[in-house]
């Protein structure tokens, strides 16, 4: 590949790669926290009678961690994979789809490869797909959003939708 100012294709993709299992990591590591503290948040609200009897632990605990798990490194980390992964596929196609352009043109100078216009495409088109990924897992993380716990305890309970649907 070629090197940009000193800093080549692969060592981008080096750090993308470094901050998505970072960001894994550290998921990770919040869903194991998460998972003992649903444990113990359960063992004092069953103490205290503040725990349906209809709601078993395994129950709870699964509410629990849907609840407050670390959704947004889980997210980030899931996107910072796909820029990496999906980075050299769009360079691929921006390339193929260029030389495509180029060779259709009657090989016009004004696009030849490596020019300006040829430049411009693939850095705003590498933005565009960044922006992509972006959109589609901020996206996907607030789609996903759970209620308050006693909402999805509620609602694992007795079902049905909101009060506030009803009117």
């Amino acid at each position: 590949m070629r090197s940009f100012d000193g800093i080549s294709f692969w060592w981008a993709l080096i750090m993308m790669g470094a901050l998505a299992l970072f960001l894994g990591l550290r998921a990770v590591i919040g869903w194991i926290r998460v998972r003992d503290d649903a444990r113990d948040d359960y063992d004092y609200k069953k103490g205290n009678g503040m725990v349906p009897d209809a709601l078993s632990r395994d129950e709870y605990e699964r509410i629990y961690r849907r609840v407050y798990g670390p959704r947004g490194p889980a997210h980030a980390a899931v996107g910072a994979l796909a820029i990496l992964v999906l980075t050299p596929l769009a360079m691929l196609g921006f390339e193929a789809f260029l030389n495509l352009i180029y060779n259709l043109s009657g090989q016009s100078r004004v696009i030849e490869p490596g020019y300006l216009v040829w430049q411009f495409f693939l850095f705003f088109g590498m933005i565009a797909t960044w922006v992509g990924i972006g959109y589609a897992a901020s996206r996907r993380y607030h789609q996903t959003a759970p209620g308050n716990l006693q909402y999805e305890i509620d609602q694992h309970l007795y079902g049905g939708s909101d009060i506030g649907d009803e009117f």
